[in-house]
């Protein structure tokens, strides 16, 4: 309506321009009314999208409260998450072809919080923590469990990597490696992320 509006008051001005002796042609206001649409047009075109099929997923997800820690349980079974369907995928940078799986936590700051769990095969699962914008667009992701075969000066082993999430989004990451000659595994790296102001998980000093 407003768009027509305007046009409808530029015309109004072209015809007082040319009963005043104006000495523009017809040719050249039909360019500035051609301009005014694609204006228009464009306006139309930045506005966000609504009803995001995506954004609706994700709105309709649980939300699973922190504190949270490191549960064998929870990464073998995922409660409380919901599988991703594939169309979706993008909106947290995957291909289609990847399982995903979440759920909504508590909001910090300005940024929605996501736990995001890949699996990577029938028995191996990698959870993410997820910081993502007011419309849903993922700003930064930090892998918080995973476990993998690793070759540690020459010695072949299991490295799992263990997590604990305060209410505040203090993320304290522990790993540990078990040779496969080795009775007892052993605590190798620990450090600790929070979320700075631009949504990105970034690594303090770790006070022992």
């Amino acid at each position: 309506m407003r768009k027509w509006t305007l046009i409808l008051s530029l015309t109004a001005v072209i015809l007082s321009f040319c009963s005043c002796g104006n000495r523009k042609n017809a040719a050249d206001y039909d360019g500035m009314i051609d301009s005014l649409r694609r204006a228009e047009a464009a306006k139309e075109l930045l506005k966000p999208v609504e009803n995001d099929p995506a954004v609706a997923f994700i709105d309709s997800l649980g939300i699973m409260s922190v504190p949270m820690k490191y549960s064998l349980t929870f990464v073998e079974y995922l409660p409380q998450m919901t599988k991703v369907p594939a169309v979706f995928n993008s909106r947290f940078d995957y291909e289609s072809n990847i399982e995903l799986y979440a759920v909504k936590l508590p909001s910090y700051k300005n940024y929605h919080v996501m736990l995001l769990a890949e699996k990577v095969d029938s028995t191996t699962t990698t959870l993410y923590l997820c910081t993502m914008n007011q419309e849903y667009v993922m700003v930064d992701r930090l892998c918080i469990y995973e476990q993998k075969i690793e070759n540690r000066d020459g010695r072949l082993g299991v490295m799992r990597q263990e997590y604990y999430v305060t209410s505040q989004y203090e993320v304290t990451l522990v790993r540990c490696f078990r040779g496969e000659d080795d009775e007892e595994e052993s605590e190798t790296v620990a450090c600790r992320y929070v979320i700075n102001k631009e949504g990105n998980f970034e690594e303090v000093i770790l006070e022992l």
